[in-house]
C-alpha cells in the first residue's frame, strides 16, 4: 500500500501534465518486480503468511514521476494497484519528495481517491522523514510517520502509525546482500494496536530502465 483528489482539478492536473510530458530529454521509463515471503506494509504482514507478488511502471521526467504500483497479497482486501504523482529533487545535500497515492482495491470495491495519501518525505544524507498523511474517511491510518537512517547496505527505521485516538510504533532493520536480494526484520513495540511479533521478510527484485 506503498494530495488529495480534491486538489487535482483540470487546471491542476493539466499543468503537472504539461510538465511532465513537454521535455523528453531527461525522461526515463523503468519497470521492478519483487517476490517477498509475505507483503509486510509499515510493519504489518497483510498477507498473514502468505507470500506477495509486486509489480511497478514508473515515468520520471525532471524530478516528477507518475506510475502503477500492483501486489497480491493482501487478505482483507484482495489484490491491489496503486496510482501514484510526485515530484521531489535535492538541494545541495537536502533532498526532498511530495507525491499523491490512491490506492484501490477492486475486490473490495475501494476505487481511486477512497483510500489515498499524500506523503511528504525531507532529509539530508543518510537520514530521511517521512510522513503519510490519509486524505480519505477510508484511510487506514490518520497518519503514518518514519524517521530512516541508512549506511551502506544497512538501513533503519521507526515507524509510527496514529489513527487520531492512539499511536503504535515499530522499528524496523534491513540489509541488502546485492542489488537483487534484500531482507528486514520488523517489530511493534507494543500490542495495543497490532501485534507485536518478529516479522521476517526475505525479498528478491529486478529493475529494468528504458
Amino acid at each position: 500500500m506503498k494530495v488529495s483528489n480534491k486538489l487535482l482539478t483540470p487546471l491542476g492536473i493539466g499543468i503537472v501534465a504539461s510538465s511532465i510530458f513537454s521535455s523528453y530529454t531527461n525522461a526515463e521509463v523503468t519497470v521492478s518486480a519483487t517476490a517477498a515471503n509475505m507483503y509486510l506494509w509499515r510493519g504489518i504482514d497483510l498477507g498473514q503468511g502468505d507470500a506477495a507478488l509486486s509489480g511497478e511502471i514508473k515515468y520520471s521526467n525532471s524530478g516528477f514521476y507518475t506510475g502503477v504500483w500492483g501486489s497480491s497479497g493482501d487478505v482483507t482486501n484482495g489484490n491491489e494497484y496503486d496510482l501514484f504523482l510526485g515530484y521531489g529533487g535535492e538541494i545541495g545535500n537536502f533532498f526532498y519528495d511530495v507525491s499523491y497515492w490512491s490506492y484501490i482495491y477492486p475486490k473490495a470495491d475501494l476505487d481511486f481517491g477512497d483510500v489515498d495519501d499524500l506523503v511528504i518525505s525531507l532529509g539530508t544524507g543518510p537520514v530521511g522523514f517521512t510522513v503519510y498523511e490519509a486524505l480519505s474517511d477510508d484511510g487506514a491510518d490518520a497518519r503514518y510517520i518514519t524517521l530512516s537512517y541508512a549506511t551502506g547496505d544497512y538501513n533503519v527505521l521507526i515507524g509510527q502509525h496514529d489513527d487520531g485516538s492512539d499511536t503504535s510504533e515499530h522499528i524496523q532493520a534491513g540489509y541488502s546482500y546485492n542489488e537483487n536480494i534484500s531482507f528486514a526484520v520488523s517489530k511493534f513495540l507494543d500490542d495495543d494496536m497490532f501485534d507485536d511479533d518478529v516479522q521476517f521478510l526475505v525479498s528478491y527484485s529486478l529493475d529494468i530502465k528504458k
